[in-house]
């Protein structure tokens, strides 16, 4: 857009440079006129021409300028959509953040209750030796008694 916008200023000055030279000459025959027709008829030409082609640039400025415009436009259009995504970037960074934090606090949760079941299950092996033991005993006085 910033190229776009240096050859329009570029041909705006063209433009503005092709006009002053028109008016220059123009002006200068206006002050000393001239009297040979054939000169006075290509001149006449000349300016019609000159005429024709700063309509023409007239046309191709307003052509651009409303180029221009729409583009500008869209630029805006284009920042504020931008704008609208870095916001819902930052909130989903933030929810990620959220949700890393909380798999770490379930992660740990996992770990402590891995780590309470091993504890359990050490003591119901423990408590499953002992209870063969006790069964043992028992067995054992009743076969005595017995």
């Amino acid at each position: 857009m910033y190229d776009q916008l240096k050859i329009l200023e570029k041909m705006v000055l063209d433009i503005k440079k092709q006009y002053q030279l028109v008016s220059a000459e123009l002006s200068s025959l206006k002050k000393n006129p001239v009297v040979d027709p054939q000169e006075l008829t290509a001149l006449r030409t000349k300016l019609q021409t000159s005429h024709t082609e700063r309509e023409g640039a007239k046309k191709q400025l307003n052509d651009l300028d409303k180029r221009y415009q729409n583009l500008a436009e869209a630029h805006h259009m284009i920042g504020e959509e931008q704008d609208k995504l870095q916001k819902q970037i930052s909130q989903l960074q933030q929810k990620n953040s959220e949700l890393q934090r909380h798999n770490g606090e379930l992660k740990q949760q996992y770990s402590d209750i891995k780590q309470q079941n091993i504890e359990l299950q050490k003591k119901n092996q423990l408590a499953a030796e002992r209870t063969q033991v006790v069964l043992k005993r028992l067995t054992h006085i009743d076969q005595v008694e017995g």
